[in-house]
């Protein structure tokens, strides 16, 4: 048996979470042992701090070159919001016209080339972690009980996209902008690992291609 090391470096506590409790099971059947880093967003001496969201895309390539100097690490990979991502990202300014999935992949792409290491698979999600809780609305009841009612206006939006992934990304409308809107007392890294526990890994690849693309792409490391 080979083991595989998988380094993925994410935005905040909740994509570590979502490593820990969720990826690294699923991929510990292929061998391949991820483990979560959180981006550094600010330095004071030798002590890295941390918080959600970043602001510039320099920190995240600054790490994900710290974690490209290990020999021991198979591939690299990220977790990130497409949502408010870092303008300073290369290919940001020449975005093409297109739907989200185009946008995101050619972003991955100019990612990869900037980085220029051949472990590198760059994942960037459409358009940030809370459409994953609009794959099977009926979830959310778990997190919040006697919530019916606001369960059908997570379900009346994601009836009216193909893919959770396509939920929009103004400051408005983002997937995490609806949620909390329905649910006030929505908090990320609490509700939103344990709704998607709750959905499951299958559920979310059979509707979110772009993802279901990233994870196969670990899987076959």
């Amino acid at each position: 048996m080979v083991i595989k090391r998988l380094a993925v470096l994410v935005e905040g506590q909740t994509e570590e979470t979502f490593v820990k409790e969720i990826l690294s099971d699923h991929l510990s059947q292929y061998d391949i042992f991820p483990y979560a880093t959180r981006v550094c967003t600010k330095r004071v001496g030798n002590c890295r701090r941390y918080r959600g969201g970043v602001d510039s895309y320099t920190k995240i390539k600054t790490d994900i070159q710290l974690l490209s100097r290990d020999s021991n690490i198979n591939a690299i990979t990220t977790m990130f919001d497409f949502y408010a991502f870092p303008t300073d990202a290369p290919g940001y300014s020449s975005l093409p016209i297109g739907n989200g999935y185009v946008q995101v992949e050619y972003l991955e792409e100019q990612m990869k080339q900037d980085i220029n290491d051949t472990r590198f698979i760059p994942y960037l999600m459409l358009h940030e972690f809370e459409a994953f809780l609009f794959c099977t609305p009926e979830k959310i009841a778990y997190t919040f009980p006697n919530s019916e009612e606001k369960v059908d206006l997570i379900r009346t939006i994601a009836q009216s996209v193909e893919s959770p992934e396509e939920i929009n990304n103004s400051p408005l409308t983002a997937p995490s902008k609806r949620i909390l809107n329905i649910f006030p007392e929505y908090e990320k890294p609490l509700h939103g690992c344990l709704t998607v526990m709750e959905i499951g890994l299958d559920t979310i690849r059979s509707q979110c291609s772009h993802f279901d693309q990233w994870l196969t792409k670990l899987e076959h490391l």
